[in-house]
């Protein structure tokens, strides 16, 4: 029976309206919901609580519960739930619902609003809200208000879409805009009353057909000799490792695979695997005899500044994005082909054609295979010479250090750059997480809390001093919601990216730091302790190793390493050349 809402049955009408929309949600798919308390949004926050057998968490600060969904959702690759009240609210959840589009996180975003006869009239806590993520939600509707009639088919409807919508072939966030009358819920309230609707779907995401009729695919990379596999950073796809390791085989090419690719821990593509691509591609000479045929790109633009450029310098070869979604993440304007597959697919094309490499291809993997050699023994000879605990020798730590099954939320700026510089060979599993959408430093602690939360599993985050000061209010979310997350703060007072930029070179040190390094002499662990986090500071690699094993065993632990930012920036020199200069005496150059 389609049970229309009557006109004039306000609260009774949103409750209905609110309950099918969320059972719907998690029947088609939502795994977890997000809610930050407020007025209008009462019929979805009881709705969700309501909701048997959907996880639900409250958040004090819109901006950080945003995060908070958006790691749940990277983590799980699920969509997840977001639900505040109207006003600014909505507008705190935009940084977050941006980075959920660019990194292709699912998102479903609801927002309470006032009905339309209040809007641009002066009525309190009222704003447009409609048009608040435009440019970044993949699909946004305004719903009537429930009062107005509105069928419970609507509801169930408009659910199945947003849950679609967020995880087509190009996931990311759905915006709902839900008006609600007064009285916002009705006198009396039972939660428990079975729903007469029942839900109507099982969720399956869409899929996509390998096509490749004429074969022209296959031959082209068989034709190549000197082709490279780059993985940029992407969503949590289980797939991946298994395409990679075919493409790799089948083919006899190099993998270059970010740290946020996924690719980097475990035995995937063992034979063919590059770890050190940031450090032997920073020397020109080894760039140029690396000089590649073909580049098959799959996933976002690699972190690695030197990946990067090497691809720009070879304007000659050929590069092909692999994108399910059909995208253009081709910053650089340089792809001649766009296949519209995933990667697993790809890879039963060429497993189907029975694609073997030939003896040039393997000879150029050699090559590659080589100087990482090369470039991870000088690295490695270096940083254990060194002695210090300064943030190279913190990346390898980490990397190597952190149990199997465990996942690392890698923040931006230096941390993701020193792990995918320094994170060598790994035969363990770990899932590295990061923001690489739009490479913010904003709301990581809260991100790395819903990854903590959907994984169930240890969970470490290191960023830097001033991304934990960014996301204070993650701190407070994380006492709030009794989470299990260690952060591994590396704190040189300041923003010490900047100090290998031009501009530290370009300007006097009075001018400098108040303007760009920006420190501010905080004492990071009495702000964590007054947050109800246990925190401690170690200065050398044995009192890490002990600090980072004890807040593994659960709860909340803060382990501050401080770092001398010349004495970092001095170390990042001296590994550079170390690098460049075994790779001069070595077959590689």
């Amino acid at each position: 029976m389609n049970h229309a809402n009557a006109a004039g049955e306000p609260g009774a009408a949103n409750l209905r309206f609110a309950r099918l929309l969320v059972d719907e949600l998690q029947a088609s798919g939502v795994v977890a919901a997000v809610v930050c308390p407020g007025s209008r949004s009462t019929p979805l926050a009881l709705a969700v609580a309501g909701q048997r057998g959907l996880p639900y968490s409250v958040h004090l600060d819109e901006r950080s519960a945003a995060f908070h969904a958006l790691g749940h959702a990277k983590a799980t690759g699920r969509p997840v739930a977001l639900v505040c009240t109207s006003g600014t609210a909505g507008a705190n959840f935009l940084p977050a619902v941006a980075e959920a589009s660019h990194a292709r996180v699912p998102l479903v975003v609801l927002t309470a609003d006032r009905p339309a006869e209040l809007r641009a009239w002066g009525a309190a806590q009222t704003m447009e809200q409609r048009s608040l993520y435009a440019g970044f939600a993949r699909w946004s509707e305004e719903a009537p208000c429930p009062s107005e009639g509105v069928g419970d088919g609507y509801a169930r409807s408009l659910a199945r879409r947003a849950v679609a919508e967020a995880m087509g072939a190009a996931p990311g966030p759905v915006h709902l805009n839900l008006p609600f009358r007064e009285p916002l819920v009705p006198a009396t309230i039972d939660l428990e009353a079975p729903l007469d609707s029942p839900a109507s779907v099982d969720f399956a995401p869409p899929t996509l057909e390998p096509r490749d009729p004429d074969g022209t695919i296959v031959r082209a990379l068989r034709s190549a000799a000197r082709g490279v596999l780059v993985f940029g950073p992407d969503a949590w796809d289980p797939s991946l490792a298994g395409a990679a390791t075919t493409l790799a085989q089948a083919l006899g090419w190099p993998v270059v695979a970010d740290p946020a690719s996924g690719l980097r821990a475990g035995t995937v593509a063992a034979d063919s695997l590059i770890c050190y691509a940031d450090l032997l591609l920073r020397d020109s000479e080894t760039a140029a005899a690396l000089r590649p045929e073909v580049i098959v790109r799959c996933g976002g633009a690699p972190t690695a500044r030197a990946v990067n450029e090497w691809m720009a310098r070879h304007a000659e070869a050929e590069v092909w994005l692999v994108d399910p979604a059909g995208g253009f993440r081709d910053p650089q304007h340089r792809a001649i082909r766009h296949l519209s597959l995933m990667p697993s697919q790809l890879a039963a094309l060429v497993r189907a054609s029975a694609v073997v490499p030939s003896t040039e291809a393997l000879a150029w993997r050699s090559l590659w295979r080589e100087a990482d050699r090369v470039a991870g023994k000088a690295v490695t000879a270096a940083l254990d010479a060194d002695g210090r605990l300064l943030a190279p020798q913190l990346a390898r730590a980490l990397w190597s250090g952190l149990p199997a099954g465990s996942a690392l939320y890698a923040a931006n700026s230096m941390a993701i750059r020193d792990l995918d510089a320094f994170a060598g060979p790994r035969a363990e599993p770990l899932r590295l997480l990061a923001n690489r959408g739009v490479n913010g430093i904003d709301g990581l602690v809260s991100s790395a809390l819903g990854a903590a939360r959907a994984l169930q599993s240890p969970t470490v985050l290191w960023c830097g001093d001033l991304a934990l000061l960014h996301d204070v209010s993650g701190l407070l979310a994380g006492q709030l919601h009794a989470a299990d997350l260690t952060i591994v703060v590396s704190n040189d007072d300041g923003g010490g990216i900047f100090e290998y930029l031009p501009v530290a070179r370009a300007v006097p040190r009075e001018v400098f730091e108040p303007l760009f390094a920006v420190p501010h002499g905080l004492d990071l662990c009495a702000l964590a302790r007054g947050l109800g986090w246990q925190a401690t500071r170690v200065a050398s690699a044995e009192a890490f190793a002990a600090a980072l094993s004890h807040a593994l065993a659960g709860g909340l632990h803060v382990i501050e390493v401080p770092i001398d930012r010349a004495a970092n920036t001095a170390l990042h020199a001296r590994l550079n050349e170390a690098v460049r200069s075994a790779l001069h005496e070595g077959p590689a150059a």
